[in-house]
Parts: structure tokens; C-alpha cells; sequence
């Protein structure tokens, strides 16, 4: 069987190694997740700071790079192609590789570079490419910083475009570095982070294990001590005392140790109890034996008597204390009953007041209903109305088109005249075509307002349907709130017999709760009456104490006694105290 303390010491272990490996595990995975954010901008801002210090190599190797015939020149008109100190210094400086572009046609070329190719050999001749994530950058004069595809390989790169002094693109510079030694770095930081991690743990699970194991022993110790000293109690040795430190803890187990000493004390003082009182009967023993036959007859006569009376006391106290325990009982949920009674109450005049309130609410719906049926016949007038009067419009439109239709004609016929006549119906013709020119207008515009007043009648027959429809839904919610109503008032009429049962309930509690106060006097009675009893009782047992007196000197030189007395006294020799 396993003690506490081992328990303990597994458990605390097992818990602290669960919160060990995820707090581990955790940092790990966010140390991961860093260190990959982390790369990409610290290479990023690398990068960014590593082509201007290749812009420095640059001018401090070839001063100021001119463009010719296709070509790069430095200050001193000698060509760069093939100069790959520049390059090789960048490496060895800064860990980047570097190229330099020449600009050719649309594309730029490779002149100087220690990017190699898969046999081993710097890749110069070789062309950017205008599928590369840097082309359209570098083209319209922008440095590009960020991912690219060189030759296959991926690298973090940096382009800046070299520029002529009248601001054309003669070149590009780069730098870069290669994602798989980016990679390769990050994965052995992270092998060190995750080897700090492991050690760490390890540290903590071996400190927590101490630290467990020594609150353990400090828990537990004292509960060995106290069941140690429960066992030798149970083998009848209660010589030996609980250490003080123990019995002066402030907690359960201080309270388990004060409870085992006081019991080691009060058997110690009830042992020596028993000591005296067994020396006393043995030696009194032999002075029992000569009155013992005198008074036995009494003795017993006197026992049976106290016996039955003790008996019926015992009884009726007994029921008396059940009776009591009863009526408690009953008051405390007659009193609950009233309690709930009055709840019920507030409950039924909230009901009431909700219940007027709703009476309210349907008259004012009813009204309400009424109005709106009401106005749904002054709009449904209304809307015929209007459509009538569409259509006298309709009508005048109609009159006014045939006008415009006739003035077109006579202007037309005034025209021919005036055509005529010559010079002299020359102005007549101008008047004509302008009266032509209006009756044309009116024609079209009688024609829009034919359009309109068809839509309009559309929408008022429309309206009238729809207002037809409002009507029948009011004559419906007419009949809807009249029902509600009907239902309202049912419920009222429940409500109302409700209150009347609520109060036949009060009646009937405060009838209970005065009743409880007879039965209450009733026990009272019985109890005076248990007591008178109990008086009798301790008469008879003052008698039956005189007769146990003589039954001491009776007794004196009883054999039998003195007999107990010794297995008494064997008993106790078995205690170590």
C-alpha cells in the first residue's frame, strides 16, 4: 500500500510535469513562430542596409559608372565586366551574394557576379529575366527588397537600379541571400532554443520534485506520528504523548493530534478511575457477604419497581419529545404555509393589475381598430375619387390633341398659301411654321400626359385593391380583438375565483396557526406531566440509592465481588499509563 506522502509526491510530480511540457511546448512553438517572423524582417532590413554599403563598394572600386556602347565603365573608362574583387569583397564583408547588371535592350545581363551556376562557374552572361519578381520594380526606378528566384534558388533579395547622370537606367546592383542558409540558421537557433527549453524543464521538474518531497514530509510526518500513536492506543499503550509541535498546528492534522492526546489522557484518568475503585471493592469484598441475604428480597423488590416506574418516564418522555418535535415540524410549515400565502396574494393583485391593464390596452386597440376602418374608407373615396378625375384629365388630354392635331393642319394649309403668295406671305409662313411647331409640342406633351394618367389610374386601381384588402384585415382584427376580449374576460372571472380560493387559504392558515398554538399548550401539559414523573422517578432512585447502600454492606464480604474485583484489576494490568 502506498503512503500519503508517496501519493503526494507523484501526483504534485505528474501535475508539474503536464504544466512543464506545455509551458515548453508553448514557448517553443511561439519562439518558432518568432524567430520566422523575425527572419524574414530582419533579412529584409539587411538587406535594405547592405545595398547602400554595396553602393559605397561600388564608388570606392569604380568611381562614378558610366554606360557605352552597351557596356559599364568606371572613372576611368575601363570597362567593370570580369572585376569580381567587388563582388567576392561583398561576400567576405557582409555574407551576401552580389551581382551587376549591365542594361541590354529590354533586359539587363550579368557582368559581374559570385552567384554560381550548378557546375560550379560564376553565372555571368546570364539575364535577369522580365519574368523576375524584381523587373518591374527596378524598371520604373524602384528598389525591390523581398523574395526572388535566381536560377532556380530562392533568396531574400535587395535590387537598386544604377542610374546615368541624366537619370536613365544603366544597370542594377544586388544583393541577396539564400533562403536555405536562412533557413538552416533559423533551424539550428531554434535547436538551441529548444535544447534551452528541455533544460529548463528538467531543472524545474528535479527543483518542483525536491520542493514536493519536502512539503510532503512536512504534510505527512505528522500524520505518521498520530497514526503511530492510534495504533499503540489500540494495543492499551496510552504512555506516551504526542510531540507538543505537532499538537500546536493550526490546521486539521493539529486538530487530529489534540483530539487522539485528549483522548490518551481521559482513558489514563479513566484507568486510574477504575485502579482505585477496584482496590476499594476487593478489599470491601468481605464484609459483603454477611448482609447480602438480608436485604437481597428488598433489593430486588425495590429494582423492579424502579424499573417499570423508569420505564413508563422513559416512555412518556420519549413520546412527549417525538410530539414536540412534531408540532415544531408542523409550525414550521404552517409557517412557510402563510409565508406562501402571502406571496400567492401579491401575486394574485399583480394578476389583477396585469389583467386591467389588458382590459385597457383592448379598448384602446378597439378604438383604435375602428379608426383605422374609418380611415380606410375616406382613403378608399379618396383614391375613386382621384381616379375619376384622371380621367376627365384623360379626356381634356384627348379634346387637346385633336385641337393640336387640327392647328397642325391649318398651319400647314397657312404654309402652302404663304408659299404661294411669295415674298409677301413670306412672314405668314413663319408664323405658320410656328404655330405648327406648337401644335406639334401640345400633340406630344397630351401624349405624356396620356401616359401619366394611364399610370396613375393604374396605381390608384391598385391602391383601391389594396385599401379593399386593409378593410377586410380591419374587419378581421375587429373580430380577433372582440375573441381576445372574450378570453379576457373568462380569465378575469378565474382571477376572481383565484383571489376567493387565496382567501379561504388565508382563513384556513390563520385557523392552522392558531390551532398550532392549542397543540403547543397541549405539549406543555404533557411535559409538566413527564417532569412530575420524572420527579417520582428520582424519589424511587433515592430509595433504590439507600437500598444500594445496604446492598454495599450486604455485599461487603461477597465472594463473587471480590472475584470481579480481580479480573478488574487483571484488565487494567494490561494498560501501560
Amino acid at each position: 500500500m502506498k503512503s500519503i506522502k508517496t501519493k503526494l509526491i507523484l501526483y504534485f510530480c505528474c501535475l508539474i510535469v503536464l504544466i512543464a511540457v506545455a509551458i515548453s511546448s508553448l514557448g517553443y512553438y511561439r519562439a518558432s513562430e518568432g524567430m520566422k517572423n523575425l527572419e524574414e524582417r530582419l533579412l529584409n532590413e539587411k538587406l535594405d542596409g547592405d545595398i547602400g554599403a554595396a553602393k559605397m563598394y561600388l564608388e570606392n572600386y569604380f568611381g562614378n559608372i558610366t554606360y557605352q556602347n552597351g557596356d559599364l565603365l568606371d572613372k576611368d573608362g575601363k570597362k567593370i565586366e570580369g572585376r569580381f574583387e567587388i563582388v567576392d569583397a561583398i561576400m567576405e564583408d557582409l555574407g551576401d551574394v552580389a551581382t551587376i547588371f549591365v542594361k541590354n535592350n529590354d533586359d539587363f545581363l550579368r557582368v559581374i557576379t559570385n552567384v554560381m551556376t550548378e557546375d560550379g562557374s560564376r553565372a555571368v552572361g546570364t539575364f535577369l529575366g522580365k519574368d523576375s519578381a524584381a523587373y518591374s520594380s527596378v524598371i520604373d526606378g524602384n528598389r525591390y527588397v523581398g523574395e526572388a528566384d535566381i536560377l532556380g534558388k530562392s533568396y531574400i533579395t535587395a535590387y537598386d537600379p544604377l542610374l546615368a547622370k541624366n537619370g536613365d537606367i544603366i544597370g542594377i546592383l544586388f544583393v541577396g541571400v539564400s533562403k536555405d542558409e536562412a533557413a538552416k540558421l533559423i533551424k539550428d537557433a531554434l535547436a538551441n532554443i529548444r535544447n534551452v527549453f528541455i533544460g529548463i524543464m528538467l531543472v524545474t521538474i528535479l527543483v518542483a520534485t525536491i520542493v514536493t518531497f519536502i512539503i510532503g514530509k512536512k504534510i505527512t510526518d505528522p500524520i505518521i506520528i498520530s497514526v503511530n500513536h492510534a495504533k499503540k492506543i489500540a494495543d492499551l499503550d496510552i504512555s506516551h504523548n504526542i510531540p507538543q509541535k505537532i499538537i500546536n498546528q493550526d490546521d486539521e492534522i493539529g486538530s487530529l493530534a489534540r483530539s487522539l492526546e485528549d483522548i490518551t489522557e481521559s482513558l489514563r484518568k479513566f484507568i486510574v478511575t477504575i485502579a482505585d475503585a477496584s482496590q476499594q471493592m476487593a478489599s470491601s469484598s468481605q464484609q459483603l457477604t454477611a448482609t447480602s441475604q438480608q436485604t437481597s428480597i428488598a433489593a430486588e423488590e425495590v429494582a423492579r419497581t424502579i424499573e417499570e416506574i423508569a420505564k413508563g418516564a422513559s416512555d412518556q418522555a420519549r413520546d412527549t419529545e417525538q410530539g414536540a418535535g412534531r408540532v415544531g415540524e408542523m409550525g414550521e410549515l404552517i409557517e412557510k404555509e402563510l409565508h406562501y400565502i402571502k406571496e400567492l396574494n401579491i401575486s394574485a393583485d399583480e394578476v389583477t393589475r396585469l389583467k386591467d391593464e389588458g382590459f385597457e390596452v383592448l379598448e384602446d386597440l378597439v378604438e383604435k381598430t375602428e379608426v383605422n376602418a374609418k380611415a380606410s374608407e375616406e382613403i378608399d373615396k379618396a383614391i375613386i375619387s382621384t381616379n375619376n378625375s384622371a380621367e376627365k384629365i384623360n379626356s381634356a388630354s384627348q379634346m387637346i390633341k385633336n385641337i393640336a392635331e387640327q392647328t397642325n393642319l391649318l398651319a400647314l394649309n397657312a404654309a402652302i398659301e404663304a408659299a404661294r403668295a411669295g415674298d409677301a406671305g413670306r412672314g405668314f409662313a413663319v408664323v405658320a411654321e410656328e404655330i405648327r411647331k406648337l401644335a406639334e409640342q401640345s400633340s406630344s406633351f397630351t401624349e405624356e400626359i396620356a401616359l401619366i394618367i394611364k399610370d396613375l389610374t393604374g396605381k390608384t386601381e391598385n391602391a383601391v385593391q389594396r385599401t379593399k384588402e386593409v378593410s377586410k384585415l380591419s374587419a378581421l382584427q375587429s373580430e380577433s380583438v372582440r375573441i381576445t376580449k372574450e378570453k379576457f374576460q373568462g380569465i378575469a372571472t378565474s382571477i376572481e375565483n383565484t383571489k376567493k380560493a387565496i382567501e379561504l387559504l388565508n382563513i384556513s392558515g390563520q385557523a392552522m396557526d392558531e390551532k398550532k398554538g392549542e397543540i403547543i399548550d397541549i405539549i406543555q401539559s404533557l411535559s409538566a406531566i413527564a417532569e412530575e414523573n420524572a420527579a417520582g422517578t428520582q424519589e424511587a432512585s433515592a430509595s433504590v440509592e439507600e437500598q444500594a447502600a445496604t446492598m454495599e454492606e450486604v455485599a461487603g464480604s461477597s465472594e463473587m465481588l471480590a472475584k470481579l474485583a480481580e479480573e478488574l484489576q487483571e484488565s487494567i494490568a494490561k494498560f501501560k499509563y
